[in-house]
Formats: structure tokens, sequence, C-alpha cells
């Protein structure tokens, strides 16, 4: 007979079990919330399911059904007159939040169709987009909405760390600085900001840049606007040419050593001697220095394994992989900007 060795009991461990196994159906709840804008229609009073059917176009007794599962997640409170108003947690998903916008791309299509091959992913190595047929950012250029609420949140995770980056690098001394992979624009706009001399490059893929190129104007001042050129492009394929500074955020996570080595081989092949390379991720722990965010860290890194195909690295991986390439490391600043996982910046020119 086996023992077991847990502590909980098969009662408690069903319950928990229960829990998570519904959490894909409260995700897709909480969707449905942002997609129908509920929060928006409550936000200025109660109403009932007559009430809110109408400026929605929605089955009458579905809608009922629905904002009755909404208030079993504390999203709305039902009223004794079957009137329905929104929580405090249920603004939280307002049309344009931050939380809608983590909950459209967590819960859309594009991560659950990679998260349903999770099997495959164990069996293959390949990421869970590639085994269901497209790679999750190819499937992001013909799905706008999904890749727009994914931007959405990398520019929340970027604005985590991009003040705290210009106060522990100068970035004053570079005339050309091109950002790869630099998504809507956040950390560029920002490094601009600082050196108020420098051109940049916000380098992506073609739908990205599009949305960049559309959202920036209402976000950054019309001195660093016009200091950005805007080139849609693969960086696995290639990178723009000609700059003394090249930085590279929230990108080796998601990519295998495989394609990684080929963008730092891309990134090498076109900087001049002295040019530098700016690198901002995360690091995995080592069993030394693994604390109580350990448990968080192997979700994340599988999470990123099945997504993309890459996965959090210790320092040591991210040294081996320049030093294969070419570069040589000038500095190594960890923890620059405290959240869960702390951002750590490498500095090295070719």
């Amino acid at each position: 007979m086996t023992q077991s060795t847990s502590s909980t009991s098969p009662a408690a461990g069903m319950d928990i079990l229960n829990t998570l196994y519904s959490a894909a159906f409260t995700a897709q709840v909480m969707r449905a919330f942002v997609k129908l804008r509920i929060a928006d229609h409550l936000a200025s009073g109660p109403r009932t399911p007559a009430g809110l059917a109408e400026p929605l176009d929605a089955h009458q007794d579905a809608l009922a059904a629905f904002l009755d599962t909404c208030a079993a997640n504390g999203l709305v409170t039902r009223g004794k007159g079957g009137e329905y108003a929104v929580t405090d947690r249920g603004l939280l998903l307002r049309s344009g939040s931050a939380m809608a916008s983590h909950v459209l791309y967590a819960a859309g299509p594009g991560v659950n169709r990679a998260y349903e091959q999770m099997s495959e992913v164990v069996l293959t190595g390949r990421s869970g987009g590639e085994v269901a047929g497209q790679h999750v950012y190819d499937y992001y250029g013909e799905h706008p909405e999904e890749a727009e609420a994914f931007e959405k949140v990398m520019s929340e995770t970027t604005a985590e760390c991009v003040n705290a980056l210009v106060d522990v690098h100068d970035f004053t001394a570079y005339g050309r600085i091109v950002d790869v992979g630099g998504g809507r624009g956040t950390l560029l706009s920002r490094v601009l900001a600082a050196a108020p001399k420098a051109e940049g490059v916000l380098f992506d893929m073609p739908h990205v840049v599009d949305m960049a190129r559309s959202s920036l104007p209402a976000e950054v001042s019309a001195d660093v606007l016009e200091r950005i050129e805007f080139i849609g492009g693969s960086f696995l394929e290639s990178v723009p040419s000609g700059a003394d500074l090249y930085m590279v955020k929230s990108i080796l996570v998601d990519w295998s050593d495989e394609e990684v080595t080929r963008l730092l081989g891309n990134l090498h092949r076109v900087m001049s001697p002295g040019s530098r390379l700016l690198i901002v991720d995360w690091f995995a722990q080592d069993g030394a220095t693994a604390s109580r965010t350990a448990g968080y860290e192997a979700i994340a890194s599988f999470g990123s394994r099945t997504l993309w195909g890459g996965r959090l690295r210790p320092l040591a991986e991210f040294e081996a992989l320049l030093t294969a390439t070419g570069f040589t490391i000038d500095q190594i600043t960890t923890g620059f900007a405290p959240c869960l996982f702390p951002w750590n910046l490498i500095v090295a020119h070719r």
C-alpha cells in the first residue's frame, strides 16, 4: 500500500482540486463580464436584467443567470427587487482598466489554445501554440483584440521598472537607441525622455508597431514622439542597424536557447565594436537563493514554456548565452526594481 505524505485530508484535498479545475470557468466568467462591459453599464446604478438586456441586446433569461453567476463570484450583488449592482471588485474590470486587459489576455483563446496542449508540451518540449499549429505571437497578429490586451499588460509590466531603470543607467551618452521587441513604446519613450538628445527606434512585429504608432501620440510628449522611428519586422530574422544602444526587455524569457542565440547573433552582427546591449529581465533563483516565491516562479517558468517556448533562466545561463554569441559583459545589477520577481539589468558590449 502506498503511504500518502500529505497532511491534507481526502475531503479537503477534493475541495482544493474542485476549486483548481473550476478556475477555468471562473476566468471565462470574468472575460465575459469584461467583454459585455457589465461594470460600465452598472457604474451609474443598479439595473434589472430587463433593463440591462436592452443595451446589451442580450437574451434576458441567460443574462439573469449570468449575473447570478457573477454575484457568486463577488462581481455584482443582487437586490431584493431583482436589480444588480456592481461591487468594488467588479469595478476593477471596467473597460480599459489594467485588470480588464489582464483578463482579456490571460483568459483569451490565444492563451488557452496553448494551455490545452500542456501534455504535449511535456512530451515534445515545443510551445503549446506551436503544437496547436501557430505560435501565440503569430496568432496575435491575426487577433487584434487579444493582441491589444496583451500589449497593454506588457506596458503595465514595463511601467513597474522603467523609472528605476533610468535611475541606475545613464542613457544620455547614446545617440541612437533601438528597443528590440519594444511593444507599445513604454520603455523607449521613457528612456528618450531621460535622454533628450537621443533618437529612438521602436522595433517589433508589424501589428504591434501599428498599435504603438496609434497609441503613443496620446501618451507621450511631441518632443519624444518626433524622435521615434517605427520599424516592423521579426528579430529572429534581423534587427535594425546603426545604433549605439540596443535594449531587450522581457524578451529572452519568452524564447528557447536556440532562438535566444539567434536573436543575440542578429544583434551582434549589426552592432559596431563598443556599442552596448542592455538586457532587462527576470532571473530564476538557484537553490541557495530560493525564497517564498519559488512556487510561483515554477508556475511562471513553465507557463512561459507552454505559451512561448521560453523559461526563466538563472544568471549563469544569461552569461553563457552572451559569451557564446561574442558579447562581453560590463555590468550586472540585480534587483534594481522590486516586484514579485525583482528586475535585473545586464549591460554588455560587442
